[in-house]
């Protein structure tokens, strides 16, 4: 027997035990400081949508228990809704679309990226209209009415960019707001409030489910392809004065990121529970990607880019979103 070879093995199953036990005590010094309530209880406002499957998934299998974290989910329906609740202190992370951040830093709010919650993939963000509907083509919206969720939002940024990339104005068709939001908006379509939908999943099957609502385009397509669509957002006081509950929440996040992606099922089931979705919907209804790690600055700069070229962003911000930095204090402030 090599005596050289088994020294090395011992030494280094010794230096991964050890290093396995300065994680867990890093860990558990963490968890530790989490003594105050404030410190443990988050509220986080989340839109309604399968975007945020990773959410509940943390919630439901306890990963934010295991964190030492009790987690409050409080839906509103829109992020404009979601930004005013934190900016009142009656929130403490949003889960939503990056427009509504992006604008509100650029207007000189201070928010952080905490963790990506998904990217656009097919059928996951899509333009309904009713089964007997003469709109037929995406010129068949010209001069109509659209409903999105919230305008100048991740809805009207996507409509815009399909519309342009087919030789259509933006400001050619009406942008109108629901303020009830997704689960309220294919009903008020089919009673013909307006012409044409803007639907994220689960409620764009829901749609096609209940009344029979057709797909006039996915909006996965051309330049908005795999779009960054929304993430968990803190102001940067708030992380500031809490930042173990931070790293916290960004750790279980991750996990339920993971599983997300990883295993449909989950997802699925997370999102038939937290909206009490019937299985026929959930069973087939699309699911975006959930990214995985540190907050992706390329991916976010997408966002700034098309704000900018469709109007959501003042041309006075044109500097700071070319040159990168608005972004850039979203995600490392100094």
């Amino acid at each position: 027997m090599n005596t050289g070879h088994v020294r090395a093995a011992a030494l280094a199953t010794t230096v991964i035990i050890m290093l396995a036990g300065c994680a867990a005590a890093h860990r558990d010094a963490e968890l530790a400081a989490l003594t105050k309530p404030g410190d443990r209880n988050v509220t986080v406002a989340a839109i309604p949508s399968a975007d945020l499957a990773g959410l509940y998934i943390a919630q439901d299998e306890g990963l934010f228990a295991r964190q030492g974290l009790h987690v409050t989910i409080k839906t509103i329906a829109t992020t404009k809704a979601v930004i005013a609740s934190q900016l009142n202190g009656q929130v403490d992370i949003g889960a939503g679309s990056y427009v509504g951040y992006v604008a509100a830093q650029a207007a000189g709010a201070r928010f952080r990226i905490l963790a990506e919650a998904s990217t656009l993939s097919p059928d996951t963000r899509v333009l309904l209209t009713t089964a007997g509907s003469r709109i037929t083509t995406l010129a068949g919206l010209v001069g109509k009415k659209i409903a999105v969720n919230g305008t100048s939002s991740i809805g009207t940024l996507l409509i815009s960019t399909l519309l342009a990339e087919n030789g259509i104005s933006p400001a050619k068709v009406r942008f109108v707001t629901d303020k009830q939001g997704f689960p309220d908006m294919p009903g008020q379509l089919q009673r013909g409030q307006w012409d044409a939908a803007f639907l994220a999943e689960p409620y764009a099957t829901k749609a096609e489910e209940d009344y029979g609502q057709v797909e006039l385009a996915d909006l996965d397509q051309g330049a908005a392809m795999n779009f960054p669509i929304g993430g968990y957002v803190a102001t940067q006081a708030w992380v500031r004065q809490h930042p173990q509950t931070a790293a916290a929440f960004v750790r279980a996040i991750e996990e339920g990121q993971a599983l997300a992606q990883d295993d449909p099922s989950a997802a699925r089931a997370a999102m038939g529970k937290s909206d009490q979705l019937p299985r026929q919907v959930t069973a087939v209804m699309s699911l975006p990607d959930f990214p995985v790690g540190p907050v992706n600055e390329q991916r976010m700069q997408r966002t700034a880019d098309a704000m900018l070229k469709f109007g959501v962003l003042a041309p006075q911000y044109a500097a700071e979103v070319r040159q990168g930095t608005l972004i850039r204090s979203m995600i490392s402030p100094s």
